[in-house]
Order: C-alpha cells, then structure tokens, then sequence
C-alpha cells in the first residue's frame, strides 16, 4: 500500500457524506461552462470534473470564481507553499476531494509524497523545514482560531512581508471555502483520474516518486552507466557515487548529476529513491563521490524535497530539481 492508499484509508476521513449533488450536465451547466470542462477533463483523465460540474450550476459564480481562485493560488507565496497550505487546509477540513487532487497536484510545487504524508500528521512531523513548520502551525491556527498567533506570526515574518502573510490567510480561508462546499455536495474524486492523459505523471504510483519509466534503470545499467563511468568523474554536472553493497558488502560506483552547493552534495532522483546505490546510501549513511577528479567522503545522506532542503538547494537548480526528489548527503574532505 502506499502513501496516497494509506491516507485514502485513514480513519480521518471517516465522517465524509455521501455525494448529494448531482454533476450538472450541458442543459443545467450551459454551453460556455460545459464546453469548459468537457475541453480540461482530458488532461486530468477524466470525462468531467466534479468540481467544475457542481458550482457550473450557477453560471455567475462560477465565471467570476475561476479568475478570482486563479488570483490566490498564483499569489507571490509560491507553488510549494501554497499547496502545502491547501494540502492542509484540506486536512484539516476532511475534504477528501480536495486533499487527493492536490497531493497530485503537489508535484508541480515540488513536494514528495513523503512530505505530503508529514503535512498530514502535522507541524511537529520529522523531516519538515521550520518555514514549513511555521506555515503548517499558521494553517492550523487559522482553522481553529480563525487568527495567526502572536508567535507563529513572529515566525512568519521571518520569511513573509505583510502582504504575504494577508495573502496566506486568504489562501486559507479561500479552501476552507471550497471544503465546506465540496463535502456538503458530498463531492468525490473523479474515477480514474491521473490516470491517463497529459497530467497522468502526477499520479503517485508508488512512494518513490520516480518520473522515468521502471524499465529506464535496468537500461541504463547495462549501457549508458558504462559509458559515463568514464567522464563522469571529471565533468560536472555529472559525478559518480561511491557505495557499499547493503548485503554483498561489495563497492560499486554509479554515475549521477549532482551538484554542489557549499558542503553539500545534491543529487537528482530521477528513477526515485529506490536505487539500490541510493539504498546503499542510506542504509551505510556514507559513502563516496568522485567529482572534478577528486574522491570526497560523503556522510549525512538523506532523501528530501527541494521545498524541505530549503537554501541547501541554489535557487537556481531549484526550477530543475523540484519535480523529483532529491539525496542530499554532507561532503567531507577530499582524500
């Protein structure tokens, strides 16, 4: 089972009604709103999307709602924060429909499954950055107070400015919204979505949140590792892991793009965090990368997101890195 199946089988959900509105159709929803929904559906999989067939109902709103939630999403808060809070705010809310749309959706944002499944237990879950922290107790207090605490706010302007700190709570209660109208409809998520369609890498198969094919590693195995084996120890971005077979004891080496960011290493997981050299990592919590022709110690491994890294990760590899999920392990000093 993984992360998305066990949060789907939480107890947590247990309260959420049955559907009690049914979808519009072109008669109830109009030309314009079907039309819309019958040109987006395809991308997410689906032959229509419940959201937009409940509120198309009313013709009104429902036009003058999409600019207006494009406007909060797209805010200066960012993807990765903003789908942290609605991740959150769905959590908070139970809304089911809201929460398994966007820990799809979340991957645009950069974050991993594993941080979707620390969003769920809480602020106090290990493995979050303190920024994440802070926005997760920020979520929570408004949901239950309906303000941000002294503290917390204290918190917030160590990162946000006045605007983005109205920005968050508008972004709140903009889902605590949408929440309250997607359970009262009794609104479940589309049969299949994520499924097919342009959008279908979004869906979180497993828990390794790999983006290349399962078949890609074994190919790269058997051919283009023995090709850049040779120049990958001296030509950046590429550099070769150095590791100790969990069970065999014996050394391998493996080319990867990485880079270097002060002491740290980061390296992009493509084919997700099962590798065997990124098992070995973690397993042994050292190892080594050739990199530049030098041979470094490498220590502290851990498998994270780029929104959880924080400034580990140069704002510029940041837009590269942020679709997978990433090693990120201390360089010590060269031997």
């Amino acid at each position: 089972m993984n992360a998305v199946a066990r949060l789907a089988a939480s107890p947590h959900w247990a309260h959420a009604d049955p559907p009690k509105i049914a979808p519009g159709g072109l008669r109830a929803l109009g030309p314009r709103t079907w039309l819309y929904v019958k040109a987006v559906a395809p991308l997410f999989g689906t032959r229509g999307i419940r959201f937009a067939d409940l509120t198309g109902r009313d013709r009104a709103v429902f036009r003058a709602y999409l600019p207006y939630s494009a406007a909060i999403v797209s805010s200066g808060l960012g993807r990765a924060t903003t789908e942290l809070v609605t991740l959150r705010t769905a959590w908070n809310c139970g809304a089911w429909y809201e929460f398994a749309h966007h820990a799809a959706l979340s991957r645009f944002g950069g974050l991993s499954i594993d941080t979707v499944e620390r969003i769920a237990a809480g602020p106090d879950a290990p493995g979050l950055h303190p920024r994440q922290r802070a926005l997760l107790r920020a979520t929570d207090e408004l949901h239950a107070d309906r303000a941000v605490a002294p503290g917390t706010l204290a918190e917030l302007r160590g990162f946000l400015d006045e605007y983005r700190v109205a920005e968050l709570c508008l972004l709140v209660g903009h889902y605590e919204m949408l929440a309250m109208f997607l359970k009262s409809a009794g609104a479940v998520p589309e049969e299949g979505a994520f499924e097919r369609g342009p959008l279908r890498w979004l869906r979180r198969e497993d828990d390794s949140d790999r983006l290349a094919p399962a078949s890609l590693p074994a190919l790269n195995r058997r051919l283009l590792n023995r090709i850049q084996i040779h120049y990958a120890p001296y030509l950046p971005p590429y550099a070769v892991i150095v590791h100790r077979g969990r069970t065999s004891g014996k050394v391998y080496r493996t080319p990867v793009m990485a880079l270097r960011h002060g002491r740290h290493l980061i390296v992009a997981l493509p084919y997700g965090d099962r590798a065997d050299w990124v098992r070995n990592l973690l397993h042994a919590d050292r190892g080594g990368v050739e990199r530049l022709g030098r041979l470094h110690r490498i220590g502290a491994v851990r498998v994270t997101d780029v929104p959880s890294a924080g400034d580990l990760v140069p704002a510029s590899a940041r837009p590269l890195l942020r679709l997978t999920k990433i090693l990120v392990a201390e360089i010590e000093d060269p031997r």
